[in-house]
């Protein structure tokens, strides 16, 4: 016995979307958000139109105030004795407050300026004549004296001590009798030296001069100067080999420093 067996036919596929729902559905998106951004417009110009009005209630609020003080000290209007001392108390406060803030910025302003420049320090010394009995030289604390800052000390006559680290040109001119008669045959030499805080010293720069014979007095001078990086607390000096050699005259002989 044979059995034959009929194969169910497929189901139908249903169709898609018509085209003209399609096109209702994209317009209805496009009209969606095209709701939202003019949503999201309108209310940035809502609050912007918003503090317009309250800038322009306030100064409403202050023309009110100004003609009812003006009135007040015109005698004129309805307003009594007690409501123009109120007025007045008003304006009387709001000028010490804008007042109290203009000074409070100014002073500010003025600290940070003085903060954020850097202030200028120059010393220039002259010889002692004291300093013929020492090998390192004197300075005197008159004549052509300057101290720009107390930034710089001259610590017991001898050295320049600086308070504040920096770049600095560092300076000597020292004059000397040339034909007198030196202790030794040596040349006469001038050290430019730095004593750091830690107690060591060292020379910065040196110059060497011979002596003459010529009479009377020969004057010769030696310059020294350079740029060099100072610590704070640091200090400087002039050593000279024969210190009974120099001469104190006006302009002869200077040290001095000047932070770049």
């Amino acid at each position: 016995m044979i059995e034959t067996y009929s194969q169910p036919s497929p189901r139908p596929v249903a169709p898609g979307l018509p085209v003209s729902m399609k096109i209702l559905l994209c317009i209805l998106t496009a009209f969606l958000i095209t709701q939202m951004i003019g949503s999201a417009l309108y209310t940035v110009y809502l609050h912007r139109r918003l503090d317009k009005v309250e800038e322009e209630v306030s100064f409403h609020e202050d023309f009110v105030f100004i003609k009812q003080l003006q009135k007040c000290n015109k005698g004129e209007g309805s307003l009594s004795l007690l409501n123009c001392k109120e007025v007045k108390r008003r304006y009387e406060d709001l000028v010490k407050d804008v007042s109290l803030n203009t000074e409070e910025k100014k002073e500010t302003r003025y600290e940070m300026q003085k903060g954020d420049e850097d202030p200028q320090i120059a010393v220039h010394v002259v010889s002692e004549a004291n300093s013929k009995t020492t090998s390192v030289l004197q300075w005197a604390k008159k004549g052509y004296y300057t101290m720009k800052n107390n930034l710089v000390t001259l610590e017991s006559g001898k050295q320049l001590t600086v308070k504040r680290q920096g770049l600095y040109y560092v300076y000597t001119q020292v004059t000397f009798c040339s034909n007198q008669q030196p202790s030794s045959k040596d040349p006469f030499l001038v050290s430019l030296c730095l004593k750091s805080t830690s107690g060591s010293e060292r020379i910065l720069l040196r110059a060497a001069n011979t002596h003459s014979s010529s009479k009377p007095c020969g004057q010769q001078s030696v310059h020294l100067g350079g740029v060099f990086e100072l610590q704070e607390d640091s200090s400087l000096f002039v050593n000279v080999t024969d210190a009974s050699q120099v001469m104190h005259g006006v302009g002869f002989t200077s040290f001095g420093l000047l932070k770049i």
